[in-house]
């Protein structure tokens, strides 16, 4: 899932560009994308989304597919965000604004029948579409689920690195 328009490595005559998206932060090469240490994790810059409500198709149960139910996601984007903030720029950070109108857009557009099917999937789109991301962690809660039972959500976590 790396990102197409990146090269695979450096080469003669590309520096000076690649040198722009190195020095934001960004990975240069499809080969920088390739694994992120989950140590250094710990030291990253993270975008924090709590609460976005979805309305989607998902559920085990057909009606759950039919009628819909409201999802709530909250994720934590890990990314550098040293030049942004140096820069006051937003095109050298991640637009939070437009991750939302994806994790929205895709699961309005796909069906599972499980939140966690939901995540994984939606956790590689937001790694293939955003190259700027080290990792995502996502968390999917259903407010609404037919447990039978008094409730206030039940909810599935994954976090998944380059």
């Amino acid at each position: 899932m790396a990102d197409k328009h990146l090269p695979e490595d450096t080469s003669a005559g590309e520096e000076k560009t690649l040198a722009q998206r190195a020095k934001a932060g960004l990975p240069a090469t499809r080969r920088e994308l390739a694994k992120v240490d989950p140590a250094a994790l710990e030291h990253a810059d993270r975008i924090i989304i709590s609460g976005l409500e979805v309305f989607a198709n998902h559920g085990v149960y057909p009606a759950e597919n039919e009628l819909g139910q409201k999802f709530v996601v909250s994720a934590t984007l890990f990314t550098s965000l040293r030049a942004a903030g140096e820069a006051d720029d937003l095109t050298l950070s991640v637009n939070y604004g437009e991750v939302c109108h994806t994790i929205d857009a895709f699961l309005r557009a796909h069906t599972f029948k499980l939140i966690e099917a939901a995540a994984e999937a939606c956790t590689q789109r937001l790694l293939a579409d955003y190259p700027a991301l080290l990792a995502v962690r996502l968390k999917i809660e259903k407010p609404w689920a037919p447990i039978g039972l008094p409730l206030q959500s039940v909810a599935v976590e994954i976090e998944r690195t380059r």
